[in-house]
């Protein structure tokens, strides 16, 4: 069996399961553009390493390509078509030295503010008010920017305050419950003068009432920071992203809870929840410390100590 029939095969297999498999896929199509015509028993592991280790691939993007092709290929195994798995022993270890970056209240009130100048020219395809709309959303949910920009007008019921996310990271749907404020968002934003609401519309719609692409609002997020005066002022290469308010929001929702004194340890798993991940592990990820953080928690520690207020 030729290796881009299995590829086709696997393929079919995992969207028939009711898997979306679209990242993998573009793996497992470049390996069956490199090796395609080659019979799938005759693959090797150093052929596999070479395809792994191309030029300017990070070490996540190294481990996720391993990842897709070892599942493949035990599927293969457990079928008959290969008589061993053909992979590296293992995937190369490394220090992850990546930060996330959390913005300050401030910060966040700088990028709302540059939102007009950012968006003034007719020609963006994002208007003010839905990029407005879109950054409090992200930061008042810590929703995906791609679960946002999925999602259309059925999918929100303000009356029952609680958004419907179809299809997640993880092929499963869940229910987000908004706050207040985020409703009222919503709200003013849904009564824009000019917008399309049929149910089936994208809830953030471009000026054409189209369904706002990733790379659009990412290359207006990064005009937005630059006008606002957003950045790092550490050595890190990645500036803020867009990305970083799912961040922010985790690590703010801790902050808060530290100091009402809510048992954090209880609520967390509330919050792993909220955000649509499949273990603490995950979520812990979110939850870099900052400075505020930071004094949160040594306030918490020293009122445990000395016997102050802590809630059991």
């Amino acid at each position: 069996m030729k290796l881009a029939a299995a590829v086709d095969v696997y393929l079919m297999y995992r969207r028939a399961m009711g898997q979306r498999f679209d990242s993998p896929s573009v793996a497992l199509r470049a390996f069956s553009r490199r090796y395609g015509n080659r019979s799938l028993q005759g693959i090797t592991s150093s052929e596999v390493k070479q395809f792994l280790d191309v030029p300017q691939t990070g070490p996540a993007t190294w481990r996720r390509k391993y990842g897709v092709l070892r599942d493949f290929f035990v599927y293969c195994r457990c079928r008959g078509k290969v008589n061993a798995v053909p992979m590296p022993l293992a995937a190369p270890k490394y220090t992850q030295t990546f930060v996330p970056y959390i913005y300050s209240r401030r910060e966040l009130r700088l990028l709302l503010d540059a939102v007009p100048r950012c968006q003034r020219r007719s020609t963006c395809r994002t208007s003010e008010i839905t990029l407005r709309a879109l950054l409090l959303f992200l930061y008042g949910t810590g929703m995906r920017m791609g679960e946002a920009l999925r999602l259309r007008l059925v999918d929100v019921d303000l009356d029952r305050a609680v958004i419907t996310i179809r299809g997640t990271k993880f092929y499963k749907s869940r229910l987000v419950p908004l706050g207040a404020d985020v409703v009222q968002v919503l709200q003013r934003y849904l009564a824009t003068p000019g917008r399309w609401n049929q149910h089936y519309r994208p809830l953030f719609q471009s000026r054409q009432h189209k369904r706002l692409g990733h790379s659009t609002v990412d290359a207006n997020f990064r005009r937005l920071c630059i006008l606002a005066g957003v950045r790092r002022s550490d050595t890190s290469s990645r500036q803020p992203r867009l990305h970083d308010l799912r961040h922010t929001f985790a690590v703010h929702r801790l902050t808060e809870w530290y100091k009402t004194g809510a048992n954090v340890q209880l609520l967390l798993p509330a919050l792993s929840t909220y955000l649509g991940h499949v273990d603490l592990h995950s979520t812990q990820c979110y939850l870099t410390m900052t400075p505020e953080l930071l004094a949160e928690a040594n306030r918490r520690f020293q009122d445990y100590v000395y016997g102050g207020r802590h809630e059991q």
